[in-house]
């Protein structure tokens, strides 16, 4: 049984977790949260996806709480979108082979020379991942573990390293101009959302950053703009995330 290393056991960190292992892996997730109940909300995990991918789980979870404990196996880090905390979580490992990162909205090399791609989106069950090799991986392993997903319609994007690759680029994107356009240009919001959500893409902005979650679709917007300013970061995100409205996470849902 092949083993990977997850690290991070929020929310993106237990649904690549329980995905991994359901497909037959032996998974190993570093945690560093207070979180007393994380078997039993990994277990609930495991049976959301199972009844959503209809499969029956055949595979292993292991919690760890010392990171240098890790053995080099294929890991994938989904910690904060913090490049600081990203760098941190990656330098306090013992090897520096066979590392991907889940960000969604910075760049790998800025996080480390060694680091590649391996991008899901939330909730995992849409079923795309992007990814990007760059340096120092194994491509068996990578390409074994990719070959597993897509026998279950996981379709694989190969991506460039540049922040927000190429899905989120077109999810925030939309997102962004959604907010320009209330906060900027003063239109009735009611009537952008209503046009958003039934009259152009039916695309909902705020289920999906309710989905995404607030504070990650922030410091996802601001990382945008950092590289490129057209993408707008809304005020009204800031005053939700200060009142701890944080989206479904939390069961305190962002509303206009």
């Amino acid at each position: 049984m092949m083993k990977i290393n997850i690290l991070g056991s929020g929310y993106m960190g237990k649904q690549i977790a329980s995905l991994f292992t359901i497909i037959g892996f032996e998974v190993f997730i570093w945690h560093n949260q207070k979180e007393v109940n994380l078997a039993d909300n990994l277990n609930y995990e495991v049976k959301k996806l199972e009844k959503v991918l209809k499969l029956e789980n055949t595979g292993k979870i292991n919690i760890i709480d010392q990171i240098d404990k890790l053995k080099e196996n294929l890991t994938i880090e989904t910690v904060k979108e913090d490049i600081n905390i990203k760098k941190k979580v990656i330098n306090n490992l013992k090897y520096k082979r066979n590392i991907f990162s889940n960000t969604s909205s910075l760049k790998l090399s800025d996080i480390g020379e060694n680091v590649n791609g391996f991008h899901f989106m939330n909730p995992i069950s849409m079923r795309y991942i992007e990814i990007c090799e760059r340096n120092d991986y194994s491509k068996d392993d990578l390409y074994f573990i990719l070959e597993k997903l897509k026998n279950i319609s996981y379709q694989i994007v190969n991506v460039q390293d540049s922040p927000g690759f190429l899905i989120n680029k077109i999810i925030f994107k939309d997102i962004s101009y959604f907010f320009y356009l209330i906060e900027k240009d003063n239109f009735d919001k009611q009537d952008i959302l209503d046009i958003y959500k039934n009259k152009l893409n039916k695309n909902d902005p705020i289920r999906l950053i309710n989905v995404i979650g607030v504070d990650t679709s922030l410091a996802i917007l601001k990382n945008l703009n950092n590289h490129d300013k057209s993408f707008y970061v809304p005020q009204i995100l800031e005053q939700a995330i200060s009142k701890n409205i944080l989206g479904f996470k939390n069961k305190r849902l962002f509303k206009l």
